[in-house]
């Protein structure tokens, strides 16, 4: 009678053993990998469904009767490689970029109605001005910057700023909105963490022209050049006092975080006369930009990085390259044939999940018709 195993039938129930605990394993890994996936894809799906609806909230009851400023920015890809015009490779840093090759940083600026509440007090307003645009982060560390584009596209945050129009009340101690003199810090406080103009919209629209433009470079992150009465003005803010600045260390900058993890985001108006979403970095995505809507370098090779086109409206400005439209007629009788805007807008964003395990986020659009 045999009392144990032999080596041999050690060694084969070892490597069957092996094979078997081998086979557990990759089953458990990819079990693991399949579920943190769902996880980031439900993530994702939940950041656009706010965004989704708060978008149509804010759109829907949109006042034409109100100033709307917008601004197109396009960024090429950091590290984005391009291929060559002929297919036989790839090069780096040509005029080849198309749409692919660039990111969108748009901001809008609008004015709606609603009941809007502000954050962490009991003052609410019917009238509120509302703008999306990217945000700067707190860091002035080289590692970590703080302008979008120079982010990592899975750190960066959209900002959804309200500001409710609410008149000083007779004889109370507010003080009505008044940006003259305001310092750095004020612009980067009214812009980031106020949430209250003490004005009307009547007021707003009062406001005068070289003062206004100092408030829309800051509201747009962008210098403004306008002309005026036979004048020319442009404004003075510094660029550290543009745009909205979220900072965890100050409280007061959190409620504009909209959604973090947001990659992109690109605002583009339906027009009737080109029958397509305007502006776009390459209409055709042939890898040519002649038929770009942004504005072109002298070699028209690449977008100007100083230039963004923008829309006014109804102040009757606007910057886009084509095409051409009557300054005069940029008003409300004709706001479904101004470029830029027309009868719908299209948004789109690209999301990420907080772990960057999906990593090129997933590309989302959704449309607000605006000819209700």
């Amino acid at each position: 009678m045999r009392k144990a195993f032999t080596l041999m039938e050690l060694v084969v129930a070892l490597a069957i053993l092996a094979v078997v605990l081998a086979i557990a394993g990759v089953i458990f890994r990819v079990s693991i990998d399949s579920h943190r996936l769902a996880l980031a894809n439900a993530e994702i799906m939940q950041k656009l469904r706010v965004l989704t609806d708060q978008l149509d909230a804010d759109f829907r009851s949109l006042r034409k009767d109100a100033e709307i400023f917008v601004v197109w920015n396009a960024v090429p890809k950091l590290n984005y490689v391009a291929p060559e015009p002929n297919g036989t490779g790839s090069q780096a840093g040509t005029n080849f970029l198309g749409t692919r090759g660039y990111e969108r940083f748009d901001r809008i600026m609008f004015f709606s109605t609603g009941d809007f509440q502000a954050y962490g007090r009991s003052e609410r307003g019917n009238v509120a001005r509302i703008c999306y645009t990217m945000a700067r982060g707190p860091s002035d560390n080289a590692s970590e910057p703080n302008w979008a584009p120079d982010q990592k596209p899975w750190k960066r945050m959209l900002a959804r700023t309200q500001h409710i129009l609410i008149p000083p009340a007779p004889n109370s101690s507010d003080k009505p909105l008044d940006v003259n003199d305001f310092t750095t810090e004020q612009w980067l406080a009214w812009n980031s963490q106020e949430e209250i103009d003490r004005i009307s919209l009547e007021g707003w629209k009062r406001i005068p022209w070289e003062q206004k433009i100092n408030m829309l470079s800051v509201i747009g992150d962008i210098t403004i050049t306008a002309a005026s009465g036979g004048g020319q003005f442009e404004s003075d803010t510094a660029k550290e006092a543009r745009g909205v600045l979220i900072d965890p260390a100050q409280p007061d900058s959190i409620h504009s975080l909209f959604c973090q993890g947001v990659g992109q985001f690109m605002v583009q108006g339906w027009n009737d006369q080109l029958d397509r979403w305007i502006p776009a970095v390459d209409p055709n995505e042939d890898g040519d930009l002649a038929d770009s809507d942004f504005i072109l370098t002298s070699d028209k090779k690449r977008l100007d990085p100083e230039n963004d086109p923008g829309l006014w409206y109804p102040r009757g400005g606007s910057s886009l390259r084509d095409p051409n439209f009557p300054v005069n007629q940029i008003d409300q009788d004709h706001f479904n044939l101004i470029p830029g805007l027309g009868r719908a807008l299209k948004f789109t964003f690209t999301l990420y999940d907080s772990r960057n395990l999906i990593k090129n986020g997933r590309t989302f659009t959704h449309i607000v018709y605006l000819d209700n």
